[in-house]
């Protein structure tokens, strides 16, 4: 199921490497690779909490359970991803390739869960069905987006390894991710838009994620820093 690649799309404007030149691309990926993903970290996180709060009241122990186990494991898999990214910044040349290898593979295993996710719920309530649909749809779109930058960063390291000279401009049309402050705009604009449902509404707007320079962390309502 593809539900991920209809939410936040819209804000793709602003993306990791404005032109993809596989020959200077990495370094600009990993810097911002490292915000997006501590962005993706509490925002996945929110599946969780936002579920719970609601449990017993529009979603049941069954969803409760499914999405809490997706959720644990996705951020289990996000946070296994910023480890990576930084040993892969101190790695020599031999190493990265290996570590980008794993980065991919716990990429993989997020998009795997999130999309389990989505097709495994049965929320009646319509309201609660499509925003938590909505809030893992961006996360999910993120990911894959994340996903697509890797291999140019592989390329890009063997291509600034060989005699061959700098690689081509890609041609992959997936959309690239958004940065990290971008992420978090079009994620909070998301999981804010008012419902009608007043204790949905309630609960969202206490789970913002905020972006402070290298780090995007989640905090509840009042307690920004």
């Amino acid at each position: 199921m593809k539900s991920g690649n209809r939410f936040g799309r819209a804000g793709l404007g602003l993306v990791l490497c404005v032109t993809v030149t596989l020959a200077g691309c990495s370094l600009n990926w990993i810097t911002e690779a490292e915000q997006v993903v501590a962005a993706l970290i509490p925002a996945a996180a929110n599946i969780i909490t936002l579920v719970a709060a609601l449990d017993g009241k529009s979603v049941s122990a069954a969803d409760l359970q499914t999405i809490q186990n997706a959720g644990t494991q996705a951020g289990a898999d996000l946070q296994l991803i910023q480890s990576l990214i930084t040993a892969y910044q101190t790695a020599d040349a031999t190493a990265k390739p290996g570590i980008l290898n794993q980065i991919s593979a716990a990429i993989n295993a997020v998009q795997t869960n999130l999309q389990g996710l989505l097709e495994g719920l049965h929320i009646q309530d319509a309201a609660t069905q499509t925003k938590i649909q909505a809030v893992v749809g961006i996360v999910l779109s993120e990911v894959e987006s994340l996903a697509a930058i890797v291999p140019l960063v592989g390329a890009s390291a063997e291509a600034s390894n060989s005699s061959a000279g700098p690689a081509k401009e890609s041609q992959n049309p997936h959309p690239l991710p958004l940065t990290a402050s971008e992420f978090v705009k079009s994620y909070n604009a998301m999981l804010t838009a008012k419902t009608g449902n007043v204790e949905l509404d309630r609960v969202t707007a206490g789970l913002k994620i905020h972006s402070h320079g290298k780090v995007a962390r989640w905090v509840t309502a009042g307690m920004l820093q």
